[in-house]
């Protein structure tokens, strides 16, 4: 069984408001998925909560990036815990939050070696701050953590780029058209080992994917991180996140995407991004989405 370090990461800083003074909701995932009963999922060996700043809209902003300083800040904070868990050979395991938490994934792997990425995500996130109608963060994620975007958030500490791209494994988007003009190149032509759904489908999706998450665990890495945004779900099961677009993974798909990954030994933590309770009213899609967290860590 993995030893789990439970990180909750209740940070909200990378999304623009749902609408005129109201906050994001993804800063209550962690506290949602606790009430579910994902504290006490076996294994867990500690439990801690990384405070995030206070959320500002920041419609002032000098940089296209919401609340730059605080998410770097953040980034910092939760760098020490993640790098933390690591050296002790626990499996951080962080519950956002959104995207944005990944900059702190990052910095702290950058400080500990050279990580590779397996990232789950039903949009690319690769994009600069010019390119952005929302200035969130959230969705320049990717770009800012293999070194595209502002120093300030880009290289914190001097660690750029957190994640070299060639060590990026990129699974799952379904954005491709909804790009905005390029500033910078697409994921494939940086280097990384892009399938979007719609080439994953062709393929047939589980056989592509043990054979890229092999690829990616035998790269010359001390590992590799996995980031989990829950918008690469089906839409119809999983609504409630902050960009929701038709299709995405099954249950059974993303079962066999994670159990992959944590199977192949080598994936040292892993975060769980832009699930949002104001959009549950009920809370079955957090007791759904707890539930299948268990399944995947096989308790």
């Amino acid at each position: 069984m993995i030893d789990i370090e439970l990180i909750e990461a209740p940070s909200n800083l990378g999304l623009k408001p749902p609408c005129p003074g109201v906050e994001p909701g993804t800063r209550r995932a962690p506290e949602a998925l606790i009430h579910s009963g994902l504290a006490a999922m076996p294994g867990i060996q500690l439990h801690r909560r990384i405070e995030a700043p206070v959320y500002s809209p920041d419609e002032s902003r000098p940089v296209n990036i919401r609340n730059l300083e605080k998410i770097a800040m953040y980034s910092r904070r939760l760098a020490a815990a993640i790098g933390t868990a690591v050296r002790n050979t626990r499996f951080p395991l962080v519950i956002g939050g959104d995207c944005s938490i990944l900059i702190g994934v990052g910095l702290a792997l950058s400080e500990l070696g050279t990580y590779g990425l397996l990232f789950v995500d039903g949009h690319t996130d690769f994009f600069l701050p010019e390119q952005s109608a929302t200035g969130g963060a959230a969705g320049m994620d990717l770009a800012l953590v293999t070194g595209f975007g502002p120093d300030a958030l880009t290289d914190i500490e001097g660690h750029k780029p957190y994640f070299r791209p060639e060590n990026v494994l990129l699974l799952g988007n379904r954005d491709s058209d909804l790009r905005p003009t390029r500033a910078i190149p697409g994921p494939k032509q940086a280097g990384m080992d892009y399938w979007d759904l719609d080439s994953l489908r062709t393929h047939q999706t589980l056989p592509i994917v043990r054979t890229r998450i092999a690829a990616l665990a035998n790269r010359p890495v001390d590992g590799f991180w996995i980031h989990l945004d829950v918008d690469a779900l089906e839409d119809s099961i999983m609504p409630a996140v902050d960009s929701r677009q038709p299709g995405g993974f099954s249950w059974d798909e993303m079962a066999g995407i994670v159990k992959t990954a944590l199977a192949s030994g080598r994936a040292v933590g892993m975060e769980i991004t832009i699930f949002d309770p104001d959009r549950d009213s009920d809370g079955s899609l957090a007791s759904v989405l707890c539930e299948n967290i268990v399944h995947w860590f096989g308790v």
